[in-house]
C-alpha cells in the first residue's frame, strides 16, 4: 500500500480556511494532511501533526523562484503546489487541493489509480469548447498560444501526483524557461505551465474529483457525484449569506460550521465592503422582473450563453464517456441535463443536488 497524504498551500490570509479544510479532509479520508502557510513570522516545521494535520510555516520561501509572475487573483503562493512536494519525501503519492474546495466525502479508491505520467487531474470546466473568459482567441488558438499541442487542458485545483516522477523534474528551471517564452499570454501562470509540462501524459479523472464552478449550472452532479466541490471564481461561499437556491447560499452555513469546528470565527472571512447602493438597486429590479416573468436583456444574454456552453459541455463529456477517458469512472450520456435556473438580477444560478448531510 502506498504511503499517501494531502497537502494545501495558503498565505496568512487563508490560514483559518486551510485549517478548517485540512481537518475535514483528515476526518473523511483518515490520511495525513499537510498545510503549508507562507507569510509573517518564523520558519517552523510541524513534526507531530495534531490528529493527522501538520501545519508548517514559511518553508517554501527559498523553493519558489523570485522571478515568477503573479497577480492579485493568481498570487505567488499558488506556485507552492508545485514545490511543496519537495518537503514531503516520505510519501509515495500526494494529493494537492486548492483552499477554495469543499471536501464532500472520502474516496480512497483514487489512491490506487496508476499514474504513468506522474500526474492526474480533471479537465478545466471553464474552457470546455471555449477559451477562458476574457480571451478573444478560439480555444485551439489559445491552447497553441500557451504552448500546448493537445486539446486536453486540466484545472490545477486538484492534483494527484507520483512522487518518484515529480521529484525527478527541475520545476524551478522549467517554470523560469516557460515564463520567459509565455508570460505575456499565460494568464493562469502555473496551471498553464503544468499543462505544458505534462501535456499528452497526464491521467484524466472525472469531474467527481474537481467539480468546478463551471459545472455548477449544468446539472451533472447526478452523473458525477462530487467528492470535491471547487469554488473556482470570486464568489466564495464564506464571504456572505445568500439565497438557498444558489450554491454560495447552500454552502455558507456549512462553511460556518466547518470554521467553528476548528475554533475559527466565521466573521473573520466575511466580506467587509458593501456593494454600491445603485448597483444593488438595479440587481433587485432585474430579479423582481425575472420572478414576474419579465426577461431583461441581461438575463436574455446569459441564458443564450448558457445554451451555447451547455451544448459544448454535453458534447465534450459525451465524447469523454464514449472514449473512456477517465481513469476512475466509466459512464455514458444519452441526454443533456436541463436544470432549472433562477436569475438573481446578476447571474443565473441554482443549488447543487447533492447530499451534504
Amino acid at each position: 500500500m502506498r504511503r499517501c497524504a494531502f497537502y494545501i498551500t495558503v498565505d496568512d490570509n487563508y490560514l483559518g480556511i486551510g485549517l478548517a479544510q485540512a481537518r475535514r479532509i483528515h476526518d473523511l479520508w483518515d490520511i495525513d494532511v499537510h498545510l503549508f502557510v507562507e507569510g509573517t513570522g518564523g520558519i517552523t516545521r510541524d513534526t507531530i501533526g495534531e490528529r493527522g494535520v501538520f501545519v508548517h510555516h514559511n518553508l517554501m520561501h527559498d523553493l519558489i523562484p523570485d522571478n515568477l509572475p503573479s497577480t492579485k487573483s493568481w498570487p505567488r503562493i499558488v506556485y507552492g503546489r508545485i514545490f511543496a512536494p519537495r518537503l514531503l519525501p516520505d510519501y509515495d503519492r500526494l494529493i494537492y487541493i486548492d483552499a477554495d474546495i469543499y471536501p464532500v466525502h472520502g474516496a480512497r479508491e483514487i489512491l490506487n489509480i496508476d499514474l504513468p505520467g506522474g500526474l492526474a487531474a480533471v479537465q478545466d470546466s471553464a474552457s470546455l469548447g471555449f477559451s477562458p473568459h476574457g480571451n478573444a482567441l478560439s480555444r485551439n488558438d489559445w491552447l497553441r498560444s500557451i504552448g500546448l499541442e493537445t486539446p486536453r487542458y486540466f484545472n490545477a485545483g486538484v492534483l494527484m501526483l507520483d512522487q518518484s516522477v515529480w521529484s525527478s523534474i527541475d520545476f524551478a528551471s522549467g517554470l523560469s524557461t516557460y515564463m520567459q517564452s509565455y508570460s505575456a499570454v499565460a494568464k493562469m501562470q502555473d496551471q498553464d505551465y503544468l499543462n505544458y509540462q505534462f501535456q499528452g501524459i497526464w491521467t484524466e479523472l472525472s469531474p467527481r474529483f474537481n467539480y468546478q464552478k463551471g459545472h455548477f449550472n449544468y446539472g451533472y452532479e447526478s452523473v458525477f457525484p462530487p467528492v470535491f466541490v471547487h469554488f473556482s471564481s470570486f464568489q466564495k461561499p464564506w464571504l456572505k449569506p445568500d439565497a438557498s437556491d444558489s450554491v454560495q447560499g447552500q454552502f455558507y452555513p456549512i462553511y460556518e460550521r466547518m470554521f467553528r469546528a476548528v475554533g475559527v470565527d466565521p466573521a473573520q472571512y466575511r466580506q467587509k465592503t458593501q456593494e454600491n447602493i445603485l448597483r444593488r438597486g438595479r440587481t433587485a429590479i432585474r430579479s423582481y422582473l425575472s420572478q414576474n416573468g419579465i426577461v431583461t436583456s441581461k438575463e436574455r444574454r446569459q441564458r443564450a450563453e448558457w445554451d451555447l456552453r451547455a451544448a459544448a459541455m454535453y458534447a465534450a463529456l459525451q465524447e469523454d464517456g464514449q472514449l473512456g477517458r477517465y481513469a476512475d469512472f466509466d459512464f455514458s450520456l444519452s441526454e443533456m441535463p436541463r436544470p432549472q435556473l433562477g436569475f438573481d438580477g446578476r447571474y443565473l444560478r441554482r443549488s447543487l443536488a447533492i447530499d451534504l448531510a
